[in-house]
């Protein structure tokens, strides 16, 4: 049996060399043959990987960056990724700057994990879901969106006048590397727990075709101070929504009228334009939830729904 190999901070280079080559833990699990639960476990860090899985690994990681190298796992977590080409980590301030107050009730308002519904960028009709992560970072609030298949997306969050705006980029399948924003309805007091709005980017076609998408977002957990509890909760969940995703179940779950919502997107006859009007907006928090929508309201069945779909995956994080 192959001794296993300390390397410090392994976790760490290991998830930068996931977000250069855009794996999945499927994929990485398939690449060092290992069960996709031994890669989940060096991903979360609780475990480290055999001599033969480094030079797995390492071979892997060559095919994609050149003279790549066993003795590349023994440097900084910083060195490791300016080796892979990606860009330095914020290096943390020597001051003790206390946290922007607008950051704490964004926080507040939207930090955690949500599930984003829209349809197809193709014109099917059918219901996908993604992973987005609000997390408080370097003074400001980021974001992460990923459905599990090896999309993945970050970027920024402005908040204004109760609207967040996301702009980022995202790594598809292929490689390739596209622009990503969200233009959505917030919430101004208490904690959101049902967002919704456009989703904008272009279609894999020939021409690259700009499009846009209606989206609902629906609050899963709150936000998680602790960010390798927040990382491993969101792969743990992409993980899980891809599968329900390849096999077209999240439609299932939910009902009717959220299909209708998403794949009928709305327009102004009179300005030409796509646009989620007052009528149409389905963002709501808490405390106005529990105002103005009783116990067999809709937004409350689906967020119901969704509590039980993901509780048996978000519970064991």
């Amino acid at each position: 049996m192959s001794r296993s190999t300390e390397i410090d901070r392994f976790n760490e280079k290991l998830n930068l060399i996931r977000d250069r080559l855009n794996l999945s833990r499927v994929q990485l699990a398939q690449a060092a043959r290992v069960d996709t639960s031994v890669a989940s476990r060096w991903v979360s860090g609780r475990v480290h990987p055999s001599d033969q899985s480094i030079v797995r690994l390492t071979e892997l990681v060559r095919r994609q960056i050149g003279h790549f190298s066993r003795s590349d796992w023994n440097l900084t977590v910083v060195d490791f990724a300016m080796r892979l080409g990606l860009a330095l980590p914020q290096q943390p301030s020597h001051t003790d700057a206390p946290r922007v107050p607008e950051l704490d009730e964004s926080v507040a308002l939207y930090g955690g994990l949500w599930l984003l519904t829209h349809s197809s960028f193709t014109g099917m009709r059918r219901l996908f879901g993604f992973l987005l992560d609000l997390q408080a970072e370097d003074d400001r609030l980021n974001f992460e969106l990923g459905d599990g298949f090896g999309y993945r997306a970050r970027g920024e969050v402005v908040i204004d006048q109760g609207k967040l705006c996301l702009h980022g980029s995202a790594v598809m399948h292929s490689h390739q590397v596209w622009p990503i924003y969200l233009v959505l309805n917030g919430v101004q007091i208490y904690r959101a727990v049902v967002i919704d709005g456009l989703l904008l980017s272009w279609c894999r076609d020939i021409g690259r075709t700009p499009a846009a998408l209606r989206t609902i977002g629906w609050r899963l957990t709150a936000h998680a101070p602790n960010v390798v509890v927040a990382r491993r909760r969101f792969e743990i969940a992409a993980a899980f929504i891809a599968a329900e995703n390849q096999a077209g179940r999240l439609q299932d779950h939910l009902p009717g009228w959220v299909s209708a919502e998403i794949f009928d997107m709305p327009s102004s006859p009179v300005h030409g334009a796509l646009r989620v009007s007052a009528e149409r907006n389905l963002a709501v928090e808490e405390m106005t939830l529990s105002l103005i929508e009783p116990p067999s309201g809709p937004r409350r069945q689906v967020l119901r729904a969704l509590s039980e779909l993901f509780a048996p995956v978000l519970g064991a994080v």
